[in-house]
């Protein structure tokens, strides 16, 4: 499984030899949240990062500068960019995906000093004019890339990018699709690894790894040991160790609604009309986050389906503290997944791995409440 460590390699790094290769001939910007268009950036030949906090120990530098009540995440990621751990960063896009975010956007512009700067503001409803809205937002940022960078972002190089995101997609999905299986033959952990690594490798090359990694799971041995199949959801998630210390209780995870997962994927864009439409489309149509208001009916229901298809017998909710969103969207799925009888399990965490012990007696309680209803 040489391509499958590849990625897992990746996904324990800030950087790789891929981003090391693309910064020798061109530029690369860091974005901080899965409604930014990825494909505007990619079309500008400029690669596109996602901001992980991969290898963060302490605060220290960011805890100068934001509240300890801002979720540990952000206070991770601006205390890597403050420590400069992102030296191959020309520039960054954030949003107003929540309100710990738009803070950490603040701060970097003043003091870590990255030489392109934007702020994509990101409508919270879905609606017509919410659409129109983000066009307008879109063309702001390709404006405001072609201007910074001295370049010309056409309509051809906008549908090349967006057709080779969709072939991604269409392998994420692939490989996603595999988890319904009795045995799956990639885990949790596995696949959690491949899509966080996704963000970080130039898009043309990516397609071909998933490829090949595809036709290496062909003859695997598929992962019969476990206790139960469990779904993962709730605040941002990017630390692949978190799904291993799971899946070494015995839970197999074989279905998400993650930004670092399904939500990232599910959603292809379409391929004909115009283009910025159809990213702005896109975006916000996707598998809402607990940002969108008015929403919550369709995270339900996308739950719902998922824990049908692949046969989930329970649902760990993780929720990192203070996180604003998704805790309001955990005690509704609490109440809304236990009338169903559904087992859920809440487990609040920091950014950094801590209180393992702790989280393991209860997912260890969960797994045996789960085989207690077999019985």
């Amino acid at each position: 499984m040489k391509t499958l460590q590849s990625l897992i390699n990746v996904s324990r790094t800030l950087s790789n030899s891929w981003i090391d290769s693309w910064k020798t001939k061109g530029y690369i910007l860091g974005y901080f949240c899965t409604h930014v268009p990825e494909e505007v950036i990619y079309a500008a030949d400029i690669l596109p990062v996602r901001i992980r906090a991969t290898g963060c120990k302490e605060t220290s530098l960011a805890d100068a500068f934001l509240s300890s009540f801002n979720c540990s995440f952000v206070r991770c990621t601006l205390e890597m960019a403050l420590e400069k751990q992102y030296p191959f960063l020309d520039g960054i896009i954030s949003c107003n995906s929540c309100d710990h975010i738009r803070r950490v956007y603040d701060v970097w512009k003043q003091k870590v000093g990255t030489p392109f700067k934007h702020f994509l503001q990101v409508p919270r409803i879905i609606n017509d004019e919410a659409i129109e809205a983000f066009v307008h937002e879109i063309t702001l940022l390709k404006a405001s890339l072609e201007k910074h960078f001295n370049i010309d972002i056409s309509e051809e190089k906008l549908w090349e990018a967006i057709k080779i995101y969709n072939d991604v997609r269409g392998l994420l999905k692939e490989l996603y699709n595999i988890r319904k299986e009795g045995s799956p033959k990639i885990s949790g952990t596995e696949f959690m690894s491949v899509v966080t690594a996704s963000t970080a490798v130039p898009k043309h090359q990516l397609k071909m790894l998933l490829n090949q990694l595809l036709n290496e799971l062909v003859d695997r041995e598929g992962y019969s040991n476990y206790r139960a199949r469990l779904l993962v959801m709730g605040s941002l998630l990017d630390d692949p160790h978190y799904i291993e210390m799971i899946e070494n209780m015995g839970g197999l995870v074989v279905a998400d609604a993650l930004c670092f997962g399904s939500r990232y994927f599910w959603d292809p864009v379409k391929e004909s009309g115009d283009p910025i439409h159809n990213l702005a489309e896109r975006y916000l149509k996707k598998v809402p986050c607990a940002r969108m208001i008015g929403e919550h009916d369709t995270r339900l229901q996308y739950v719902l389906d998922t824990i049908k298809e692949f046969d989930v017998e329970g649902v760990i909710f993780q929720r990192m503290k203070f996180c604003d969103f998704w805790g309001g969207e955990c005690f509704m799925f609490r109440r809304e997944l236990k009338e169903r009888g559904i087992p859920f399990l809440e487990l609040e965490r920091e950014y950094i791995l801590s209180g393992v012990e702790a989280a393991k007696t209860r997912i260890q309680a969960f797994l045996e409440s789960i085989e207690a209803r077999r019985l």
